[in-house]
């Protein structure tokens, strides 16, 4: 979580996470008290609301700010929406501004421009529309204006054509530099690169980077040798890359140059260690650990661990040290603690673990074994209604 400079979450230096805010696809927003007592833990409803549309999908904070956006995905609806709330210190949020977008906006991203560091640009891939859009977030007001729309066709369905029949993209983030918006895209096996003009936060289309036919690319998170560096060059980042139809992991180096953003992969393995994935698995969320040395990914509908208690798969990330360069590596799969896990936030205040856990209706909290870098053991469940795609730390 601290690795990419905006994010699902973007943390001032004194911003401490202290609620868990969960959206339900039945159309609310919950906020979600940890508890402890002795040892045991809990987790207690201080705070809902329904201002974010039939099927919220992705909640992104800006606490420098007090703001959070969420994304409505239309699930069976001509249009998704954003809802942009403040946060309040109580947990509760208040509605600032509603605006109706093309639907499935799935996952989005923040990014500034060094001219105003102050204005907010917001990235979002839609899903179901088959396209990127662009907005300005005004860090005052929460007021949202659409900047721009990129659609993109598919010329023929692709090798997984029932997934695959279209563009879909699915992920967003922004790179080290702050200078690039990449989308991976699971219709069209590719991510979408987007150059940051510097002087109005315009995204400018680049070369896409291709990947494995039929991998189905979902979501990607850079990691530097250092989590706060902002700077990057090939030699200390890599861009991790999960892969939903392949459920796959990958690895990539970054080369800046003056004509854009360019990658070599460096390592691709499935998310069971080079084992066959179970029938119906998919591979889901990414995160890399408070620890800066592993990557995690979330594993739906594998039932590794019994019935309906799916999996996370952790990785080493690779090292470098002068000329060496150790590679990642598979370290083993980890419960779940319920079925459909989808995002997941790992705290690195607290060390704890919140998990959407979409098919049981609920969010759970482990800890983070940081030998490991996979879940330890559960501390809490709270059973919510509705599926749940996504529970953050926030404020």
């Amino acid at each position: 979580m601290r690795l990419v400079l905006l994010s699902t979450a973007l943390y001032s230096a004194n911003s401490v996470a202290t609620h868990i805010y969960a959206a339900s696809y039945a159309g609310s927003v919950t906020t979600l008290s940890p508890q402890s007592k002795n040892g045991n833990y809990s987790l207690s409803t201080v705070a809902q609301t329904n201002d974010c549309g039939i099927s919220p999908s992705w909640l992104m904070l800006d606490s420098d700010h007090s703001l959070m956006l969420c994304l409505n995905e239309g699930i069976g609806a001509t249009n998704g929406s954003l809802t942009s709330f403040r946060t309040n210190s109580n947990g509760s949020l208040t509605t600032l501004d509603i605006l109706e977008t093309m639907t499935g906006p799935v996952m989005s991203a923040i990014y500034t421009i060094p001219s105003n560091s102050q204005q907010r640009f917001v990235a979002i891939a839609h899903y179901e529309a088959s396209a990127v859009t662009a907005y300005t977030w005004n860090s005052s007001t929460g007021h949202l204006a659409r900047t721009q729309t990129f659609t993109y066709q598919l010329p023929a369905p692709g090798p997984v054509p029932d997934r695959q029949d279209a563009s879909h993209p699915h992920g967003v983030i922004v790179d080290p530099t702050g200078r690039f918006v990449l989308v991976p895209d699971l219709g069209m096996d590719r991510i979408h690169i987007f150059k940051i003009s510097p002087s109005n936060g315009h995204l400018q289309p680049q070369a896409p980077l291709l990947v494995e036919p039929g991998s189905g690319p979902r979501h990607a998170v850079f990691w530097t040798t250092s989590p706060n560096k902002k700077a990057a060059s090939s030699d200390d980042t890599v861009l991790y890359l999960v892969s939903e139809l392949g459920n796959n992991l990958s690895a990539f180096k970054p080369r800046y140059t003056q004509k854009g953003l360019f990658f070599a992969k460096m390592f691709e393995e499935n998310t069971y260690g080079g084992k066959a994935a179970p029938d119906g698995s998919k591979a889901s969320g990414i995160q890399i650990t408070p620890g800066n040395d592993h990557v995690v990914v979330s594993n739906r509908g594998d039932a590794t661990f019994g019935k309906e208690i799916d999996s996370f798969a952790v990785f080493k990330c690779a090292s470098f040290h002068g000329s060496r360069t150790t590679n990642v590596s598979f370290v083993g799969l980890f419960p779940a603690y319920g079925s459909f896990p989808r995002e997941f936030d790992i705290n690195g205040d607290n060390g704890k673990v919140a998990v959407a856990l979409q098919n049981s209706h609920a969010v759970v909290l482990t800890e983070n074994n940081a030998q490991t870098g996979g879940p330890g053991k559960l501390l809490a469940r709270k059973t919510l209604y509705g599926e749940i795609p996504i529970a953050i730390w926030g404020p």
